[in-house]
């Protein structure tokens, strides 16, 4: 896909992985419709995303957990460039700890945010793409969805449900010239994912723009699934490791939560 004029949906794009993929677009000369809850902290997005090279940003208040504003971001796009060739869905939100402690309020908006929302806008923006049959979505899950992770046992199934559902719907939508992808970043560092007690000790970071990067080659030349480079080395030497990288990182995330 050549991205120079593309309009391009962003979900969370205010801060972390959102931001970093709104500027790496912009770089490219995409057309933007970003959407977030903080309208303040994306109007300076959009500000450097203009500096940066976009023709034309426009931004939304927007809750992805719940569908009808989901639908208006969607549609507010149409209205805006009358078409969409990419759709981001990268909000999310994140929780730590054990799962006994866990708050009911934070699993309602695990769910709602981290798969609900995905659903919501990937169905509004369907109905264009399935008419024009053609368009890119990439569903932004995290090494989570393939690799559960303790402590995280609500997140890690709101991201299995992301993979699984993308899976399903690329089949579903075979033929029809409508790209379903997904991306799995590991731990992002520059983002707002984790509660006050901060990232798991011990455990590498890459910086949000590498992902950023990676949705952008995934847009440009659609593929299945992609991961952040490094992580593709660790998952290859899982067979040598066996569940010694389980054990490793969980130890390392009890040590953070013991704190």
């Amino acid at each position: 896909m050549r991205l120079q004029g593309a309009v391009v949906a962003i979900t969370g794009a205010s801060s972390g992985i959102g931001e970093a993929t709104a500027i790496a677009f912009a770089r490219r000369g995409a057309r933007l419709e970003l959407g977030a809850r903080r309208l303040e902290r994306l109007n300076a997005v959009a500000h450097e995303c203009r500096q940066g090279g976009s023709p034309d940003v426009n931004v939304r208040l927007l809750d992805v957990g719940q569908p009808a504003s989901a639908r208006a971001f969607i549609a507010a796009t149409l209205r805006d460039h009358e078409r969409l060739d990419v759709l981001v869905n990268n909000a999310g939100t994140g929780w730590m700890g054990r799962m006994h402690q866990m708050p009911e309020e934070k699993i309602s908006e695990l769910i709602t945010t981290n798969f609900r929302g995905v659903i919501s806008t990937t169905q509004a923006a369907l109905t264009w793409m399935l008419e024009r049959r053609r368009g890119v979505i990439i569903n932004v899950a995290s090494v989570a969805g393939f690799r559960p992770s303790p402590y995280s046992a609500v997140y890690s199934a709101t991201k299995h449900a992301v993979v699984g559902f993308s899976h399903a719907l690329r089949g579903e939508l075979s033929g029809t010239g409508i790209k379903v992808c997904v991306v799995y970043p590991g731990v992002t560092s520059g983002t707002e994912f984790f509660n006050d007690k901060g990232p798991p000790i011990g455990v590498v970071q890459y910086p949000a723009s590498w992902v950023a990067n990676l949705i952008v080659r995934t847009a440009r030349f659609p593929r299945r699934d992609a991961m952040v480079a490094p992580l593709r080395l660790f998952h290859l030497a899982e067979p040598v490791l066996g569940g010694l990288g389980d054990h490793l990182i969980g130890e390392a995330r009890r040590r953070s939560l013991s704190d």
